[in-house]
């Protein structure tokens, strides 16, 4: 069953590698993302080394842009130390940003954040997927979102330094 699912994946990961509109990509990406790990809602952050920040212009169900501070947030956590981050329950983490919830109407129940990895070592992006459809994230949607990571790390890199 995990293999059939990383299988799927690793085909539209490459469907999604000949998109040349950094929009749609990042876009293909988010949907491909959360559906991986059976998520409500999937959001890929760029880091912005320069602002020292991370932003998110294409998130599901939103068009509002999101800008972070690195380091605010599960997100900004993940981009800051490069670690994953797998919270049960987001309102019980003191590391969670509850402002995102309040600006978008939406209530995050539980996370899984993934840094991408570049080249330098360290992170030009993160993974957030939110509220796993039926329980809470397992070590294997953790695995399916770092392949994810692994084989998007370089048009990521790539958008970092445009």
């Amino acid at each position: 069953m995990l293999d059939d699912k990383v299988a799927l994946i690793q085909v539209k990961l490459g469907h999604l590698s000949v998109q040349r509109d950094r929009e749609a990509y990042l876009k293909g990406l988010v949907d491909l993302c959360a559906q991986a790990v059976d998520a409500e809602r999937a959001t890929v952050y760029v880091v912005d080394r320069a602002k020292n920040e991370i932003w998110a212009r294409v998130a599901q169900r939103m068009s509002t842009e999101i800008r972070l501070p690195i380091g605010t947030g599960l997100a900004g956590q993940a981009a800051l130390t490069g670690e994953t981050i797998n919270v049960p329950d987001a309102y019980a983490d003191s590391r969670f940003d509850r402002e995102i919830d309040k600006r978008t109407g939406y209530r995050t129940h539980n996370t899984l954040v993934v840094p991408v990895w570049g080249k330098q070592g360290r992170p030009v992006g993160v993974i957030q997927a939110l509220n796993k459809r039926d329980g809470t994230f397992e070590r294997r949607d953790q695995m399916l979102l770092e392949q994810v990571a692994d084989v998007v790390a370089p048009v990521l890199e790539k958008i970092t330094s445009e």
